[in-house]
Parts: structure tokens; sequence; C-alpha cells
């Protein structure tokens, strides 16, 4: 329980009715909760406004928190610029301010985020860190696995679960940190240690509108957060604006090319059983060893071993643990080992540069064998348009044969998703296939393969799920491609 002068501070109220003595024993956004003792947040979503709720829950004796557009404020009512941006800091305030009670590292980008936190997760837990782990896979508290519904979850969500880890004394936590999330101020309140930029590619365009728009919620994670450590990768051509809004920061950066980044790489291999290197860190040179395959899991390697140092931890001892450390499910998992398959993946890239990037370090994986990339991706359904061609084009330029199919359709009809995919398929390149069913698409792919071939199936990586429609059915790529092979 938490007085009401506490949660929302002086300098913040705008008009009260309401006396800040007053005792609060919960934060609501759902007005049907709404009881004595509740303080209400009338958030304007894009579904819905909850404003219009406000006279239901000042019937209930719950006090309301309404922003400046509101019209009139009356009895039990308090009045600030933004409730949204309000929630994460009132829900901070409400739970103690647990975000201060551990180190918190954020990680943003189009890509990499999910590998570069189960890394930093591992790692830590190599050390005997009792550690926090939040993103689009899992949540996990202390060894306790919470499901994940969001990539970043909802503030006051995001309080509960910090709080959580604090009562579980969480020393370190590693959270993406998405657009999306940022845009919305869900993390506001949180205090970040370190905050990761991984690149940043077209994505999301369904609700930013626009790359600028995108680029400027991405940024705001470095320009309103404080942050005292940035890790950036400067491979990226976005990351000089990283660099100069958060120029207040100890700026850490990293390359696989540019050896004025404080984490470049001198020489590199990459094989099918992993990948080598030989690493210039501001401690020195280290070889480092790892079973992740490809550049880009080189890369979050590099942004890893950045965090460590920005955290004062022992980097040796990060290197040692990265030997073992097998990165986040879903991202080039293998779905099939043995001599008589072909070499199947699985990869939860939904993006034209993810895909490029796996379909890249497959070539690598290939090497001189005869062996053919065979390639299964689909877009999904109600999400930004704009990447469907981009990535048809970018799996019929790295692939011998691309097959389109169905991802998450969701509400759209997915003969006609294909339909805008296959504008972009470079048919001169790649033999071409279409098949909307996602079981037969593998099937087929499955078919065609020989043992010296690989087998990429794309974009749901880790998903257990096809959503068709408004409803979620059991789909696991996994368990399709041992089905395959089990019939």
């Amino acid at each position: 329980m938490r007085k009401l002068k506490e949660l929302v501070e002086l300098d913040e109220i705008l008009a009260s009715s309401v006396d800040l003595e007053i005792p609060v024993l919960e934060i609501i956004q759902d007005s049907r909760l709404a009881k004595s003792g509740s303080l209400f947040v009338a958030i304007r979503g894009h579904q819905s406004d909850g404003h219009q709720f406000i006279p239901e829950v000042l019937s209930k004796g719950a006090i309301a928190l309404v922003d400046k557009a509101y019209p009139k404020i009356s009895a039990g009512m308090i009045q600030v610029d933004s409730t949204r941006e309000m929630m994460g800091k009132i829900g901070s305030r409400f739970w103690g301010r647990p975000t201060s009670q551990f180190q918190l590292v954020g990680v943003t980008g189009t890509n990499g985020k999910t590998t570069t936190t189960f890394l930093l997760d591992q790692i830590w837990n190599s050390m005997g860190l009792v550690t926090g782990l939040l993103g689009t896979v899992k949540n996990k508290i202390a060894g306790d696995v919470i499901e994940a519904q969001l990539t970043t979850p909802g503030a006051l969500e995001l309080q509960a679960l910090f709080h959580r880890m604090a009562q579980r004394r969480v020393e370190v936590c590693a959270m993406e940190v998405s657009s999306i999330a940022l845009d919305q101020f869900r993390t506001m309140g949180s205090r970040f240690q370190v905050g990761v930029f991984t690149n940043f590619t077209q994505d999301h365009l369904d609700y930013h509108q626009t790359m600028e728009r995108y680029l400027e919620a991405k940024l705001k994670f470095f320009k309103d957060y404080e942050l005292p450590c940035v890790v950036v990768n400067i491979d990226d051509e976005y990351s000089d604006r990283v660099l100069r809004v958060s120029s207040g920061a100890r700026q850490l950066t990293f390359s696989l090319t540019q050896t004025s980044a404080s984490f470049h790489v001198l020489e590199c291999q990459f094989k099918k059983n992993g990948t080598s290197a030989r690493i210039q860190t501001p401690r020195g040179e280290f070889e480092i060893k790892s079973p992740l395959i490809g550049a880009h899991n080189l890369q979050n390697i590099l942004s890893v071993l950045a965090v460590v140092e920005g955290l004062g931890q022992d980097l040796t001892q990060a290197i040692k643990a990265l030997e073992t450390a097998p990165g986040a499910p879903g991202r080039l998992e293998r779905a099939m080992v043995g001599d008589y398959y072909p070499h199947i993946f699985i990869d939860y890239a939904h993006s034209d540069d993810a895909l490029e990037n796996v379909l890249k370090a497959l070539h690598k994986l290939r090497g001189d064998s005869p062996g053919k990339i065979i390639t299964v991706f689909g877009c999904g359904g109600d999400r930004d348009r704009g990447k469907r061609p981009k990535m048809a084009r970018v799996a019929s330029l790295y692939s011998d044969v691309t097959i389109a199919t169905s991802d998450n359709p969701r509400t759209e009809d997915p003969e006609k998703i294909i339909n805008e995919i296959e504008v972009g398929i470079a048919k001169e390149k790649t033999q071409y296939f279409r098949e909307v069913n996602r079981r037969e698409a593998i099937y087929l792919a499955l078919k065609k393969a020989r043992p010296e071939d690989i087998v990429l199936i794309a974009g749901k990586g880790h998903e257990n799920y096809q959503v068709i429609g408004t409803h979620k059915h059991d789909f696991d790529d996994k368990l399709v491609v041992r089905d395959y092979y089990s019939s």
C-alpha cells in the first residue's frame, strides 16, 4: 500500500480534486476491477479509450488518473500531462522502485534481441548469478519460467515482474526492449545500467507507418532513460544517431570489420559446428569459440561481451561460458541431426535483413559442397506488408529452391499474402513453389532435399502455434519435420 502522494509527484499534477494522503491499494486499467482504494489509470488506446469509463470507476469509489485532454476535473480525479507516460513511473513507485535493486540491461534493435538476452542470461548463470530474463520467447525469474505474451510486457505488468525479481534476490536481468513498447512508454520508471543497440532495418511499419518514426521510437531508449552505458553496433548505418543521442553515457562499440570499435574481430572462421574468432577488446586480445553459426551471431557475441565489460564483470569468465552457451531457441536451431538427413534449420527470421543474415550464414556453412539451399518462408498477416516482396527477393537470391507458404496469416487471406510475396521472387535465380499449407510446404522441401542439402524453415522459430483467423492452432515446425521422417 502506498499513499497517493508517493505515486504521483506534485510537479506532475496539472489539476487535482483528491487528498494526496489517500492510501492506494492497487493500480488498475480495467474499470471492472475498480473499488475503493483503486487507482484507475485511463489510457487512450488504439482500440478504446479508458477515459470513457471514468464515471463507472468513480461510482465504485476509485480514484481516476486522467490526461490533459480530459475536459472536466471533478471529485476523485487527478489530471496529468500523459497517463500513458505516467503508468510505468507509478507502477515503479508502487512496487518500491524495484529496478534500483538489481542491474538491468535493455536490448533494442530490429534483430538479435532474443539471442543477445539469452546469451547474457547463460553467461550470468555460469558466473553463479541469480538472473532475470524478459523477452519474446519467455520470461524468467531466478529459474522460474513464465510464459511471455509480448516482447516487452505492459507497464504495470513489467513493474510487477521487476518487483518479483527483487523479492527473489535477482542480481542481473536482461530484457528485450521493443520499439512499440518504447513508443507506448511501457518501460518508463525502469532504471537501466546498460542499453544495447543491435541494428535497425525495416519492420513494424504496420504500427510505426514510416522508417523515421520507427527509428525515433528506438532512439527514445537512448535519449530518455539516462543510461550510464550504451553498447552500439557501429556496423549499422544508423549507429551515428544512437551515439549522438547517448553522448552523455559511456559508449562501448562493436564491429565485425572496424578497428575503431571497442570490440572488433581480428580474424574469424565459420564452420558447421560453430564459430571461432580472435577479437580485440579494451582488455586485450582474446580467442573465442561458440556453437552459434554465422556472422550475425558473432555480432551478438561481441555485443554480449561489451555488456559484460560495461557492467564491470569478468570478461575471461564470459568468454569461457560462450563455448557452450546455446543461445536462443528457434534461432538457426537444428531440427534433425544424422548422416541420412539434410541439414535442417529452424529460424525466427521474419524480416528481409534477418533472412539475409541467416541465408548468408548457411552459404558459408555449405562452402564448396554441391548441396542446394532450400528455403521455406512466409510473411505474417495483419503486419507490415512492405516486407513481403523484400523477403521474397532475399529468399530467392540466396536459395536454390524457394517455397512460399503461410506464416501466421491471422485475419488476412493467406493466398493473397503469397500473391504479395511473389512480386519479389527472382524466378530466374531460384526454383520457385507456392504452397499455402505450411505443413505441406515443409514436407515438399524435405521431399526435395538430399542429405547434402540445407533446408531453412524460416519465420516462426520457437513458436509452437499458427494463428489462422483469430485462433491459435498447435503448430511446431520442428515437430512437423520429425513427423515427416517418422511417417
